[in-house]
């Protein structure tokens, strides 16, 4: 039972702020769900097929819950409660206690409720309202009270129904518990003329008598238990029952509350002497006389008895039924429960018991899990956008799976791929090479099978690889003039990125806002424009290209005189290839393959200054070759 809270303490989530399933720890009561002939993962935790159904059948402990309108009788292994050690109950001879006993607990006596109970010294229990049903007072009672003859000891005990002492209709034997009903003198010894608890005999005094109460356990599960002690027999004939060594009877009754149980446990009993009065009775007589069961052997006969029980148990219909919940949800009541999962799902059993006083519950849950568990799997389509991959590793699908199950015992999944679903299905034509399964582009179709941890379980997954890749076409270069307009781009395509490089189209200087179809762009230098391409499987490509916007105006002159404004003959962005400066004689003073920017500051090839003059250029570029003049103002000193 243990075990069942600790189980329900995790299940809260399902239940928070219900009362559908509070497990209880009691021993009157109780439900469990065994262990499930399916593969088990731990405690009340079982694996079993997606859509399969299972059949759920919980072990009940509801011996007697049932109405009491009937009763059945049956001996039951002898496990007293101690006879002394309660409370006494104040009693004398042939009488009724003059106070009702209050019971700590509702009990239920032939359909009906009673709370309190009045004690006779000759071993019956009445239940009584405080009013009726309190059993007659003495053996002096008017006739009809108790017994019409007094209830002497000379009167007959007759059998029940309608039985007691001299009577067929005596009060006070009706509603009653006769647990042994018997002619007792608590304070006295045999033939009523020895000293008060003597036997005459041998002179020595009898045990001490006591007639006490005692409640033991826990709501909703207590016993309330009478106990007559070592009770003297009246006019026990020695002679004729000279083998007794003793003529003192002990025996109980215990009342079980919420089964509504009685047991009637006696240590011993002597039937002597063999006429009337030595007759007694074990049983339960209701309230009009019409209605008892008794013992066997044991209705106002002789009988000895040593530790022997007696169990008259509650045998009307039913008061007890099972709810069944599943992830806190009311799915049936019924004996069992058939389940079907498709995800991890918690079965409840709750045990309601309608009892005659009140309602009582009990609940036990268990959890199954899918043997393959594919809910929130996302395998079905794979993509690949690598236009130059043309193999897939289906093995990789594998691991997708494992980690979609949770436990340690996923690892137990064992996975095959085909080419058709019928070879999955059947098992055939198996895929052999699954870490280097050829696809092509477009769509390529495979089937997973997954075997589970029980031999029947298994599921079939079909798959989709869609190789389709995505690729930006873009000019190698552009080098132009002035400006440069980003042109349109197709649908799918946008413009990603805009970078100002250095003068050596390698460095990042500056990166600019996002760029938009139509943008110009009109700043000398050299720029990379990124092209972002994607489809609707997420595949994207990106590519760039250098433009260089170049500068087609060259200086007219230049005054090398160290003050930094026009120094050198600056063609950065000029894209030159080949550079020559002529003199007015037409021969070559300088010359600069590709590469020039700014290496011409008014020197000869030599590195001698040129004299100031007019000189003439030839400059060839990537898309163009310009002859221009320019002036050299040197200072040579």
């Amino acid at each position: 039972m243990f075990r069942k809270i600790l189980f329900f303490l995790m299940l809260l989530s399902y239940f928070e702020g219900s009362s559908q399933c509070v497990p209880v720890d009691v021993d009157c009561f109780d439900i469990t769900i065994p262990k499930q002939p399916y593969y088990e993962d731990g405690n009340d935790h079982y694996i079993v097929c997606v859509d399969k159904k299972v059949t759920v059948t919980p072990d009940l402990k509801v011996d007697y819950l049932n109405k009491t309108d009937r009763y059945t009788v049956e001996s039951i292994p002898y496990e007293p409660y101690p006879y002394r050690g309660g409370a006494e109950v104040a009693v004398t001879i042939d009488q009724r206690a003059a106070t009702d006993i209050d019971l700590p607990f509702e009990f239920c006596f032939f359909d009906k409720k009673f709370k309190k109970l009045s004690v006779h010294s000759n071993g019956v229990i009445n239940f009584t309202d405080g009013t009726n049903f309190k059993g007659a007072v003495s053996d002096t009672q008017p006739p009809g009270a108790n017994c019409p003859n007094g209830c002497n000891g000379t009167d007959p005990m007759n059998p029940i129904p309608k039985g007691g002492p001299g009577s067929l209709a005596s009060a006070g034997w009706l509603n009653s518990v006769l647990g042994v009903a018997f002619h007792y003198h608590i304070t006295t010894g045999p033939n009523g003329s020895s000293p008060a608890g003597t036997d005459p005999i041998t002179g020595k005094p009898y045990p001490y008598s006591s007639i006490n109460y005692a409640v033991y356990g826990t709501a909703p599960c207590r016993v309330f238990v009478i106990s007559l002690a070592n009770m003297p027999a009246y006019d026990l004939d020695r002679t004729a029952c000279a083998l007794l060594e003793k003529n003192s009877q002990t025996s109980q009754i215990v009342l079980h509350e919420t089964t509504n149980v009685i047991d009637i446990n006696i240590e011993r009993h002597d039937g002597c002497p063999y006429d009337d009065r030595g007759k007694g009775i074990v049983g339960i007589n209701n309230s009009t006389g019409t209605v008892a069961y008794a013992a066997p052997l044991r209705n106002a006969q002789h009988f000895d008895a040593r530790n022997e029980s007696w169990r008259f148990g509650p045998s009307g219909d039913p008061l007890w039924r099972l709810e069944w919940y599943a992830n806190g949800a009311y799915v049936g009541n019924g004996l069992t429960q058939d389940v079907t999962i498709s995800e991890q799902t918690v079965i409840c059993s709750k045990l309601i018991i309608d009892g005659c006083i009140k309602q009582e519950t009990d609940c036990y849950c268990v959890t199954f899990s899918p043997d393959i568990d594919l809910k929130d799997l996302d395998i079905e389509q794979q993509i690949v956008c690598d236009k130059d991959q043309n193999t897939f590793d289906l093995l990789t699908l594998n691991k997708i799976v494992i980690d979609n199950q949770g436990g340690a015992s996923a690892n137990l999944l064992k996975f095959f791929y085909y080419k058709t679903e019928d070879d999955a299905i059947n098992k055939q034509n198996r895929i052999t090479a699954a870490r280097d399964f050829p696809i092509e582009r477009g769509e390529n179709k495979v089937w997973m099978r997954i075997e589970g941890r029980l031999e029947e379980c298994f599921e079939i997954v079909p798959i989709k690889i869609l190789k389709v890749p995505v690729e930006v076409k873009v000019p190698k270069h552009v080098n132009l003039c002035s400006e440069y307009t980003l042109p349109p781009l197709t649908d799918e395509e946008f413009y990603y990125k805009l970078e100002r490089l250095d003068e050596d189209a390698n460095a990042v200087v500056e990166t600019l806002p996002q760029p938009k179809e139509g943008q110009l762009i009109n700043r000398v230098g050299f720029y990379r424009v990124s092209i972002k391409k994607t489809n609707e499987y997420e595949c994207e490509d990106v590519k760039s290209f250098i433009l260089f916007v170049e500068n087609c105006s060259y200086p007219k002159g230049i005054s090398p005189n160290g003050d930094g404004d026009n120094d050198v003959l600056d063609l950065t962005y000029n894209n030159v290839v080949e550079l020559k400066v002529f003199n007015r004689y037409g021969k070559v003073v300088f010359e600069h393959g590709k590469g020039y920017k700014r290496q011409w500051r008014g020197q000869d090839s030599n590195g001698n200054l040129l004299p100031s003059g007019t000189y003439f250029l030839n400059i060839k570029t990537k898309n163009y070759e310009y002859q221009d003049w320019i002036q050299l103002m040197n200072e040579i000193k």
